[in-house]
């Protein structure tokens, strides 16, 4: 399991997952209209060329490029939801 770091503003949660998909899923859905000012912080060996942070909120097709083509990002979620939600759980607040 690798461990993700993640925030907005002042706040910094960490959540385990065996990739960075599952854990970026989790952090969208657990800021839901706010994922767009999510920044990534660690690992930075994995984060430092992910960020989708927009402040217009348009980042879907970031999202996408991430995951690996159009509506990728929604595709990803079916198949994985077991680990999606095990990631969940894992959520920690730090800050």
């Amino acid at each position: 399991m690798i461990t993700f770091e993640f925030g907005i503003m002042s706040s910094r949660y960490s959540c385990k997952a065996e990739n960075k998909l599952t854990a970026y899923v989790v952090m969208c859905y657990f800021y839901g209209e706010n994922s767009h000012m999510i920044a990534l912080y660690e690992p930075k060996e994995i984060v430092k060329n992910d960020s989708w942070m927009c402040i217009t909120g348009q980042v879907s097709a970031r999202l996408d490029e991430i995951f690996g083509g159009e509506n990728a990002f929604e595709k990803y979620i079916e198949p994985h939801i077991k680990e999606i939600k095990e990631c969940y759980k894992s959520i920690k607040q730090l800050i």
